[in-house]
């Protein structure tokens, strides 16, 4: 309980010296900024209102110069970040009268294409190096997806997902935003069933193994539903409870008697989480300036459910910064801890790093299972290509305007996970990791992100990696 304090206690006393707010005195009459007008140009679909929500001031403001046109960057940041536009103009007409300053704000939009039905082709692993590593053409999930953001014009999204291949789903998700007309309240509903032939019921030498079956392997049931509290733009707070139901094939129990220490094949619980989150980045996609802050409290199995055998309470902690240098260089620096209660918990709930965003560079063909670990990640670019545009007069209008940027970045990543029950098979738990490397960022619309990057790590390997996520 003591190591949940720790932790507690650094996230929001971070939260606490990174959000304070700089106030910006106005003693100038002349310097003041009455906002007379907004106007909004290109939102064919989105809601007026939606846009509102995203601005850092309102008609009647009475701002000083010097916060009024911060206020115009952090609002187009804003709206950027909303990923519903592909650009995203803020000016301001000032005309002086009277002595006094007036402002008309004028924001031109260039909508996203937000209906995507289209055929799924993806490989079924944690990352492309990890499917490169072993080239197994079974591990690739096909079927239809379909996604219609920003639907009814209200920034909200639906999803339905049916998917064969390795990882057999049917799925449906629907989140809206603003439940209230303040826009302080969002739901989020998602269910859905996932079965596999094949599944992971061990690690042996830092590397997932699978037993594969002509019969289902295992079946996974799942609900949830979030309220989202969001009285501001940079800070919300969500409530989630979900429920899971897992069922394993016997055979796993057979070839890893520990895979759960309950020997039930069998997992049904409830969980309950709550997330506070407060960004400050200027671009969510790809930060080069701002801080982002998150903390996850989660209780799973709450214990009443009668086949429940889990019973794990986690606090995840992030903390990422980021700088501009200036000369076309940025920095980045992010923390990552999690700590967790051990006991007698089933194998699917004791992963550490190699999952997401949780890995060493250079460390992507391996996992390390553990209840706790922190992970620590620097980065240094250089803006090689920035903010260029190119124009393809043969794609369709909401496509043919590219804009994209080239980043040539040096990294360092550490990391130490920790678990009560060691295999000894597993040189990489309970000791310290670290890669380094340089490579190449290419950032593009739509949200889209490329990395080529070749890394170093401590046992002496070193190759070439692709990821399709930022790194921080």
């Amino acid at each position: 309980m003591k190591r949940f304090f720790i932790l507690l206690i650094f996230t929001f006393s971070t939260t606490f010296v990174f959000g304070q707010k700089e106030k910006t005195p106005c003693p100038d009459s002349l310097k003041i900024v009455y906002l007379n007008q907004i106007y909004l140009n290109g939102n064919k679909i989105t809601q007026n209102k939606i846009i509102y929500r995203e601005l850092a001031f309102k008609v009647g403001d009475t701002l000083c110069l010097k916060e009024f046109i911060s206020n115009l960057k952090k609002s187009k940041e804003n709206l950027q970040n909303t990923s519903l536009f592909n650009y995203v103009e803020v000016r301001d007409v000032q005309v002086a009268s009277e002595g006094k300053i007036y402002a008309n704000v004028h924001i031109d939009l260039d909508e996203r294409w937000y209906i995507w039905p289209m055929p799924i082709f993806e490989l079924a692993e944690r990352n492309p190096n990890a499917w490169w590593e072993s080239n197994d053409l079974s591990k690739i999930n096909y079927g239809l997806f379909f996604t219609w953001e920003n639907f009814r014009g209200r920034r909200e999204a639906l999803k339905i997902i049916a998917q064969g291949g390795y990882d057999e789903k049917l799925g449906f998700y629907y989140d809206i935003p603003f439940i209230n007309i303040s826009q302080t309240l969002g739901l989020i509903l998602n269910a859905g069933l996932t079965r596999n032939h094949e599944v992971t019921y061990q690690t042996i030498n830092n590397k997932p193994v699978r037993y594969r079956t002509e019969e289902y392997a295992r079946y996974q049931y799942y609900a949830s539903i979030t309220l989202n509290i969001r009285k501001n733009i940079y800070t919300s707070h969500s409530f989630r409870l979900g429920y899971f139901d897992h069922k394993y094939n016997d055979t796993i129990f057979q070839k890893n008697p520990n895979f759960d220490p309950n020997q039930a094949n069998k997992f049904s619980y409830f969980s309950l989480s709550y997330t506070f989150r407060n960004d400050h980045r200027d671009n969510k996609n790809y930060a080069l300036n701002g801080y982002f802050l998150q903390a996850v409290l989660e209780k799973q199995g709450l214990g009443i459910s009668s086949n429940s055998n889990v019973d794990v309470l986690s606090l995840t902690s992030s903390v990422r910064k980021f700088w501009n240098l200036g000369n076309q260089w940025y920095l980045a620096g992010g923390f990552t801890g999690r700590i967790a209660s051990t006991g007698r918990n089933p194998y699917f709930l004791n992963t550490g790093l190699g999952y997401h965003q949780e890995f060493v560079r250079g460390y992507e063909h391996y996992v390390i299972d553990g209840e706790n670990f922190a992970l620590f990640k620097t980065d240094l670019k250089y803006a090689l290509f920035q903010d260029q545009i190119s124009n393809f007069l043969l794609l369709p209008n909401k496509f043919s305007k590219v804009h994209w940027s080239v980043y040539l970045s040096f990294f360092i990543d550490a990391a130490y996970s920790t678990t009560e029950l060691p295999q000894l098979t597993n040189t990489l738990q309970n000791t310290t990791l670290f890669g380094y490397g340089a490579g190449i960022n290419i950032v593009t619309y739509y949200d889209m992100n490329f990395r080529f990057e070749y890394s170093f790590n401590k046992m002496g390997e070193r190759g070439l990696f692709v990821s399709f996520i930022s790194a921080l």
